[in-house]
């Protein structure tokens, strides 16, 4: 696999590996995952001697590799050099074809960089998992590698087989004594990049983590940091703290919820805006489109169950029961019992290690196609978003954000919006369905953005613009989202309408 950019004002499309005469063969992948951006590390030593950081991004891009497909399930984690550039190259961290031992075999969905060294240094938190052993046998469902739980939240582990990892930034030798530049054994510039200072060191902190996770802080005073990970293979929700210092550990942990079933997503959201009192703040909300930054207040934590439920023939000629307002090809419901895969949302108590972490169906019904590239673990649905109409809306964020959810196997989008009432208050996790939109294709997730696209007219200044990707058609539809008028309010919900572009754009996959 390969990676591709899209210029979402001038249309341009790059491919990161793209064959040139400074290599051989193109940079590739078994099969990429999340990419993030490289932080500059900036080095300042203070009267402790510590290091700092401040936030600029160096011309590279941070890849997690691997999937539990035959073949694909060595995956890694690389940093992509220049990319798209002649002179791109690739540096494998962790994992890769040269991994042996306990590090090999492993993808890897999701990694962020974040300081758990407390000095400063910008490392590697991440969470990997191998392709289950009845998988390799060939023998299809994984339940029975599992182990079950009972009750919704408590203690204990998982039996997933994932890991918690943080990969340790290397420091450097010595700082040169006039300019304070961070020097090699060498004497040259310290790169922590280099193949002196490649693969990092790798250190598991915990068991379970699988996929995807979001980190928060839960207690500002006690020293630690929290991961909340959506197991895929372990089937719960979990909350891991780890205590800062030059020896990173976890002192906590507990399920929070052990009936959720493969656990995808975990996103950080703020669902109620007039809430003074958060249950703690946001390190990395968990998603690419990061709606909510660091040190940000948040109120829930959204998860998607992504089951393999297929769709029956029947399903799509009679609309979903459901109390809310329907579209006749509405095919899911806003309210349980749960079917198939669901969107949930947790409402954080003040005493989050041992209280219940009270659980919502938002939304439920998710249904795989049956279709021939859905025979390999399919499920439903995959990442959910928050976002707002609008990048004033989204500056403001006085009001509950929209949804979005990439279906994944259900070969569809999904935009949820708040329902308003003339109730004194609705509950602040009451949406209804918004918009359906049909690919034809896997939408393993989509991406959001302000910018105007590519200088179509009809656009409104402002207005988001939603990628979805339908990838067995090898395009990615792109939708701006307007209310009407220009400098309308952002919390008349009622009046927004989703106007489709007519444009695509044909990757090259």
């Amino acid at each position: 696999g390969g990676l591709t950019s899209l210029h979402t004002r001038s249309g341009e499309i790059r491919e990161v590996g793209r064959k040139n005469h400074f290599m051989e063969k193109m940079i590739s992948f078994g099969w990429p995952n999340e990419v993030n951006s490289v932080p500059v590390q900036q080095y300042c030593l203070g009267e402790d001697g510590d290091s700092g950081e401040r936030v600029e991004y160096e011309n590279a891009l941070l890849v997690t590799d691997g999937f539990l497909v035959p073949g694909r399930d060595n995956g890694g984690l690389y940093v992509v050099q220049q990319p798209g550039d002649e002179a791109e190259w690739k540096v494998c961290l962790a994992g890769g074809e040269s991994a042996v031992g306990d590090e090999a075999s492993w993808f890897y969905h999701r990694a962020i960089w974040v300081d758990l060294t407390g000095d400063g240094r910008l490392s590697i938190l991440t969470a990997r998992a191998k392709r289950p052993s009845i998988l390799k046998n060939g023998e299809g469902d994984t339940s029975s590698n599992l182990v079950s739980h009972n009750n919704i939240n408590g203690g204990g582990k998982s039996n997933g087989n994932g890991q918690l990892v943080w990969l340790e930034r290397p420091k450097p030798y010595k700082y040169d004594k006039e300019t304070n530049t961070p020097l090699d054994v060498d004497g040259t510039v310290f790169d922590p990049f280099s193949a002196r200072n490649t693969p990092w060191k790798v250190r598991v902190l915990d068991s379970g983590p699988d996929v995807m996770f979001s980190v928060a802080d839960m207690d500002t005073q006690d020293g630690t940091i929290e991961v909340i990970a959506s197991q895929f293979f372990g089937k719960c929700i979990s909350l891991h703290s780890i205590k800062i210092g030059p020896t990173p550990f976890v002192s906590f942990s507990r399920i929070i919820d052990a009936t959720c079933g493969a656990s995808f997503s975990s996103l950080l959201a703020n669902l109620d805006p007039q809430q003074t009192m958060s249950p703690g703040i946001v390190i990395d909300s968990g998603s690419t489109v990061p709606t909510l930054k660091k040190g940000d207040f948040f109120t829930h934590l959204l998860v998607t169950s992504h089951e393999c439920t297929f769709e029956h023939e029947d399903s799509t000629k009679t609309p979903s029961t459901t109390t809310q307002k329907s579209s006749p090809k509405q095919t899911i419901r806003m309210e349980g019992p749960i079917d198939g895969g669901s969107l949930f949302a947790y409402t954080i108590p003040p005493n989050w290690k041992t209280d219940t972490w009270e659980r919502t169906v938002m939304a439920t019904g998710f249904k795989v196609k049956t279709q021939i590239w859905n025979m390999i673990n399919p499920g439903a649905p995959g990442f959910c978003y928050t976002f707002y109409p609008s990048l004033k809306c989204n500056q403001e964020r006085k009001t509950r954000p929209l949804i979005g959810i990439s279906g994944d196997c259900a070969e569809a989008a999904y935009l949820l919006r708040p329902v308003v009432t003339s109730a004194a208050a609705a509950a602040s996790t009451d949406y209804t369905l918004m918009a359906e939109i049909d690919t034809g294709g896997t939408v393993g997730s989509i991406a959001i953005g302000y910018d105007d696209f590519c200088g179509v007219e009809g656009q409104s200044k402002g207005d988001v613009k939603i990628y979805v990707p339908s990838f067995e058609q090898g395009k990615i539809l792109v939708f701006a989202l307007g209310n009407g008028e220009e400098d309308e309010e952002c919390d008349d919900w009622d009046e927004e309408c989703l106007r489709a572009k007519d444009n695509y754009i044909n990757t090259r996959l």
